[in-house]
C-alpha cells in the first residue's frame, strides 16, 4: 500500500524496499545518497523495526526514521523512540502518514502529532 502511494507521489522517490532490518542496514551501507527518510514496520523478520532503528540511527543519524505498525504496545513505540525514531504511525491512515512526514521533512518542524 506504502509503495502505491509513493509511487503515485511527485514529492518522495522510491529508493528501495527491504524485507527486514538487517536488509535495509546493509542496502544503506552501498548508498552513494542516503535518504532522507526512513519508513519502518516494526514486525520483520530477522530484525525488526525496533532493533533496526537503534543500529540506524548510531550509523547513519542523518536519516529521519518514521515507525509504521499495527501495534498499540507503548513499550514498544516507547522504545522505537528512544532508538531514533521521530514518530511511530498506525496503519490505518498511510495517506495521512506521508502527508505528515512530508510536512516534517520538508519544513523541518519534527512536533509530536
Amino acid at each position: 500500500m506504502i509503495q502505491l502511494l509513493i509511487e503515485r507521489d511527485t514529492v518522495f522517490d522510491l529508493f528501495f524496499i527491504c524485507g527486514d532490518g538487517l536488509d535495509l542496514i546493509k542496502r544503506l551501507e552501498f548508498e552513494d545518497e542516503l535518504p532522507e527518510v526512513c519508513i519502518i514496520d516494526f514486525h520483520m523478520p530477522n530484525m525488526g523495526g525496533v532493533a533496526a532503528a537503534s543500529e540506524i540511527s548510531a550509523r547513519f543519524p542523518s536519516i529521519k526514521l518514521f515507525g509504521y505498525t499495527a501495534s498499540t504496545d507503548f513499550c514498544e513505540i516507547k522504545e522505537f523512540k528512544r532508538n531514533g525514531g521521530v514518530h511511530v504511525f498506525p496503519k490505518t491512515n498511510p495517506t495521512s502518514m506521508l502527508e505528515k512526514i512530508n510536512s516534517w521533512t520538508y519544513n523541518d518542524d519534527l512536533c509530536q502529532v
